[in-house]
């Protein structure tokens, strides 16, 4: 279960740093005339990103010694290293995208290249959603385009882990998990709504406190969920946390010259999100495990 554990762990950190390697736009502008942008929030998501990537990383290196395939260890320490050097001030900007590309690749190298196999297919399901999440909270950080985009991908991945995860799961989880199905779907529904000028932005504000409420909720009855084991039952908990902890985020954004507070609050639900899922992931294969031996 540990090598599973490590296994979440390095591919949450990958794409925490793909994401923080997004470019900006406007920061990209900025650096063309000398005025460099430096977010802290996002330097410390790439931080680490890079730090729990590779501690990772060097574990399965340390397991697997030669049985670990040299090209996914090329490309994941390859891509985590030059990440590594983009913090350096006035690196080159294609190292930004070499990087970007190379952990790309290394995340959907990483399941086949260390064998991971779920025990239970409802994990497989948990293991998108938290993909999924990592994108969607991350646009609360990053806030540019690409991250938007990323976030709105990252909510339709989040409903195909939904439908495996919710064949998997008693009446309870099954409940919560049709509540996030439908969490989702407004969620999705709000960021169309969010491209129109005034009005939709209205019906999109009203369609995401919808959204949160039925998510909180859905939360809730996981957390009812035998399907998930003691774990999963906790990680539910740290979920409706994470989301209290972004409600809290959402009314400061409300103020002027915010964005490094909600940023790094953002940061803090980030990790509550990590924790959840890792915790509903491994639960599961822990029943599972406990249902074949028996």
């Amino acid at each position: 279960m540990e090598t599973k554990q490590k296994f979440l762990q390095l591919q949450f950190c990958m794409l925490l740093v793909v994401c923080t390697l997004l470019p900006d736009l406007g920061s990209l502008v900025g650096s063309l005339i000398g005025m460099p942008d430096f977010d802290i929030p996002v330097f410390c998501c790439q931080i680490i990103g890079i730090v729990g990537g590779g501690l990772a990383l060097y574990s399965f290196y340390k397991t697997l010694g030669k049985e670990l395939p040299v090209p996914f260890l090329g490309v994941a320490g390859g891509g985590l290293f030059i990440a590594l050097l983009t913090l350096i001030p006035n690196t080159p900007m294609w190292l930004d995208y070499v990087s970007l590309i190379a952990l790309l690749i290394a995340v959907f190298m990483a399941k086949g290249s260390l064998g991971i196999q779920w025990n239970n297919q409802g994990s497989q399901g948990a293991y998108f959603i938290l993909l999924a999440i990592l994108l969607h909270v991350y646009d609360s950080i990053g806030d540019n385009t690409l991250t938007a985009i990323a976030a709105l991908l990252g909510l339709i991945l989040y409903l195909v882990g939904l439908g495996k995860l919710k064949a998997n799961l008693d009446a309870d989880g099954a409940k919560g998990a049709s509540r996030l199905k439908i969490a989702v779907i407004l969620g999705i529904v709000a960021v169309v709504f969010g491209w129109i000028p005034l009005l939709g932005g209205i019906i999109a504000g009203i369609l995401l406190i919808i959204g949160f409420i039925f998510e909180f909720l859905g939360y809730g009855s996981m957390k009812q969920s035998a399907s998930l084991g003691a774990d999963g039952q906790k990680g539910a908990g740290y979920l409706r946390n994470s989301m209290i902890v972004l409600l809290v985020g959402a009314f400061i954004d409300l103020f002027p010259l915010t964005g490094l507070i909600v940023g790094l609050i953002s940061l803090i639900a980030l990790w509550l999100v990590f924790k959840g899922w890792n915790l509903i992931l491994l639960g599961m294969e822990v029943e599972k495990e406990a249902e074949i031996e028996n």
